[in-house]
């Protein structure tokens, strides 16, 4: 059975990306929120929990997870003044494309990264590839309107952050260009298979990042290719990426 969409490219995401174990939302000081690890469906509610009595500085470690609960912490976050996101480590997926954007203000540390690898497909897209593999019409119908409602609310969320939501994909045409390693296994008495696509992000320059919008950004070094293929390892991850310029 084939799952489609956000479960689907999420779950693989989870698997390629992650190094570390879900730790998730814990206070670090009074003013200082953090989060490290997937970002899990009970996320948002965990967030809650911890942002009560407020915050000013948000600390990033994450491979990413759920685009949907993602979105919805960001556009919290989004909704408190003044607010620092500091990414430790790595911000990859989810985490690049709406955490690492929903403060007032973005910190990229020495030896840390921010990586993007496109977004959700679009309803259309969505819809006609599930057709073609004869899926129920009400699920193409109820998965469609899910999608198209998300999109909406994303793009409010990059028109609020000031962001080109281009972004998003020209992170895909990044990625699309890399040469990644796909891989499969066949049961030879059932038949069972299965197959796998090595991951791919795309690291933009603090430069680009900028002219996308991304205000106040603060970082250690614009990095080039060998200084983020060696952050990359630091932080525990073997992925192959791009520094493609689009403007």
């Amino acid at each position: 059975m084939k799952k489609h969409g956000f479960i689907a490219g999420t779950l693989i995401t989870i698997a390629l990306f992650s190094q570390c174990v879900w730790a998730g939302w814990t206070r670090s000081s009074g003013s200082t929120i953090r989060f490290e690890g997937d970002i899990e469906k009970g996320s948002y509610e965990q967030y809650l929990t911890v942002a009560r009595g407020g915050f000013t500085r948000v600390l990033l470690n994450s491979s990413g997870g759920y685009p949907s609960v993602a979105l919805k912490i960001a556009r919290d976050i989004q909704a408190h003044p003044d607010v620092e996101v500091d990414v430790k480590g790595v911000c990859v997926s989810a985490c690049a494309s709406y955490l690492a954007i929903a403060g007032q203000h973005l910190k990229i540390e020495c030896d840390s990264v921010v990586a993007w690898h496109g977004g959700l497909g679009t309803p259309e897209d969505e819809a006609r590839s599930m057709r073609a593999e004869h899926i129920p019409e009400g699920l193409v119908v109820a998965y469609a309107a899910w999608l198209t409602a998300l999109h909406a609310d994303e793009s409010d969320f990059y028109a609020r952050a000031g962001v080109d939501i281009a972004l998003l994909a020209d992170s895909e045409k990044a990625v699309s260009t890399l040469d990644l390693d796909e891989s499969y296994t066949l049961d030879a008495v059932t038949g069972e298979y299965s197959y796998s696509t090595s991951a791919g992000v795309w690291v933009p320059s603090m430069r680009s990042l900028k002219k996308y919008g991304v205000k106040d950004l603060k970082y250690c070094r614009d990095d080039g290719a060998t200084e983020i293929g060696k952050a990359l390892k630091k932080n525990g991850y073997s992925v192959k990426f791009s520094t493609a310029t689009f403007r």
